[in-house]
């Protein structure tokens, strides 16, 4: 009896050291390969997609369109380069491309903002944004996307 109690005790540890080990992926730069995006807007390499958060590197060399994202919020870090991005106002000419998916011809009424190497955006869910991108420029960036 003791031993089966010493066995079922150290199948318990193990089940339960097994179960909170973490879920972790790493995704070396090397791995990394951009591709073409909506409307060659942009190229992304994805780095992360589970139900509930997905990361990518985006580069933009053009100025993309106003786009709302109603059940994604971004935290944005600008890794190199610079743009402007707008926040909140309205999008212009809104259409719906996907579930929860707005984008559109620009944004009216939203803060501008510069965005330079270094710098760190949140972007909560249901809010308007744009990145402008000045001619002969580009702005790389990592983008995570997660549920409120």
């Amino acid at each position: 009896m003791r031993k089966f109690l010493i066995a079922a005790l150290i199948g318990g540890c193990t089940i339960s050291v097994a179960m909170a080990q973490p879920s972790y992926q790493v995704t070396p730069r090397s791995e990394q390969k951009l591709k073409p995006g909506l409307g060659a807007l942009y190229d992304s390499a994805p780095l992360l997609n589970h139900k509930n958060s997905q990361a990518n590197v985006t580069v933009r060399a053009k100025t993309g369109q106003g786009e709302l994202h109603a059940d994604w919020e971004d935290h944005i870090y600008v890794l190199e380069g610079e743009a402007d991005l707008v926040l909140g106002g309205t999008i212009e000419h809104p259409k719906t491309v996907s579930a929860g998916e707005t984008r559109g011809d620009g944004i009216k009424g939203g803060k501008r903002f510069s965005l330079h190497p270094g710098d760190y955006v949140f972007v909560p869910a249901n809010t308007p944004h744009q990145m402008i991108v000045a001619p002969g420029k580009s702005i790389r960036y990592g983008v995570v996307k997660t549920h409120p």
